[in-house]
């Protein structure tokens, strides 16, 4: 499979746990109420299930038009590639809406077809309009500079997404697993104790290491890895930011940022500026050993509560808590494993690169 349906796959099933979790006690509905407006309309609501799906109406559309439109006219072509990107969207939000009414926790929602509906044919016209145009166009020859032209780092950006889209959970420590300590619970070990401090750190070493090496091996020989991993790593910390000043409780706020995840990220940085000189190949097999053994040493020394008690973390009183921290920790915890997968597909598949120098 190419990457860019890899992609669209991916989206679809984000899209399927969003609307689907938590997958348990499915019964006959006593009665449809999918065709039956509802009294209430949030409008939180309306514009998240809008943003939704306009990705995935951006990706099905930029699909959709490389692979099967055959019109001649480039106006045809676009009403065309719309109108089927229109019809997906609605389709697959019928089909999600109408198994939301087996589901006790779930109302499946006329409001919500149309937003996500809505949100679909959004999407597909920002990829079909010029201003979009110009932003794919933007990005391939982005992609084109920095990146290898290879399958590969296609699925390789892939892991990267959704790296970036987990860090939006603020209650999620930074290269570590499970959730925050709650600082009024009186049974959190101190951070500075030795037997807490120096597991978290070399756990967070490991990730780190490994996470910068996985970078190297996407990018194009002779570009500047640490660079860009900088810059990766200020754009996960912004958003850690920005979105504990928004849902996290005030004590919280920063408890990400505790002294082992200072210690792990100095380290994790320091030591991959020594394995980057490596080969392409010997890269590769220090990324998976690094990247399994960090997600090992995360989950033997991470907290991990029950899924209320990581609830009681947050301030945010505009509903759709529960699929939110539920999808990012999923897929914060998938990471890992996936991505020792690819590294494992990638060092039996792939040749090394003209050049194997990647780290400047």
């Amino acid at each position: 499979m190419r990457a860019d349906g890899g992609a669209l796959f991916a989206y679809l099933l984000m899209l399927a746990y969003a609307t689907l979790n938590p997958f348990s006690g499915w019964r006959w509905p006593e009665a449809f109420t999918l065709f039956t407006w509802p009294r209430y309309v949030i409008a939180f609501d309306v514009l998240l299930n809008v943003a939704a799906y306009a990705p995935f109406g951006a990706m099905c559309a930029a699909l959709i038009r490389q692979r099967f439109a055959v019109a001649s006219s480039r106006i045809i072509q676009n009403v065309q590639v719309w109108g089927l990107t229109l019809a997906a969207g609605a389709v697959l939000s019928l089909g999600f809406e109408v198994l939301q009414a087996f589901l006790p926790g779930r109302v499946s929602s006329v409001v919500d077809l149309l937003a996500n509906t809505a949100g679909a044919a959004a999407g597909a016209a920002l990829v079909l309009a010029a201003p979009g145009k110009l932003i794919v166009r933007a990005w391939r020859n982005w992609r084109e500079q920095h990146f290898l032209p290879s399958n590969a780092t296609g699925w390789g950006l892939i892991l990267l997404a959704v790296w970036i889209f987990a860090q939006l959970n603020p209650a999620i420590p930074f290269f570590e697993a499970g959730h925050i300590a709650n600082p009024f619970d009186a049974a959190n070990a101190h951070p500075y104790d030795p037997l807490v401090l120096l597991p978290q750190a070399v756990g967070i070493t490991l990730n780190v290491c490994g996470f910068v090496l996985f970078v190297s091996l996407l990018m194009r020989p002779g570009r500047s890895v640490m660079l860009h991993v900088a810059l990766l790593l200020a754009v996960g910390l912004v958003i850690k930011v920005a979105m504990a000043s928004l849902m996290l409780k005030a004590p919280q706020m920063v408890d990400w940022m505790a002294p082992s995840r200072v210690i792990g990220l100095t380290s994790g940085l320091i030591l991959a500026a020594y394995f980057g000189r490596l080969s392409y190949r010997w890269r590769v097999f220090c990324a998976t050993l690094f990247v399994f053994a960090g997600g090992l040493m995360a989950k033997l020394t991470s907290i991990y509560g029950a899924f209320d008690q990581t609830l009681r973390l947050f301030n945010w009183p505009y509903g759709q808590l529960v699929n939110f921290a539920s999808l990012t920790r999923w897929m914060h915890e998938i990471w890992p494993l996936a991505t020792v997968i690819f590294l494992a597909w990638l060092f039996v598949t792939h040749q090394e690169p003209t050049n194997p120098s990647a780290t400047n």
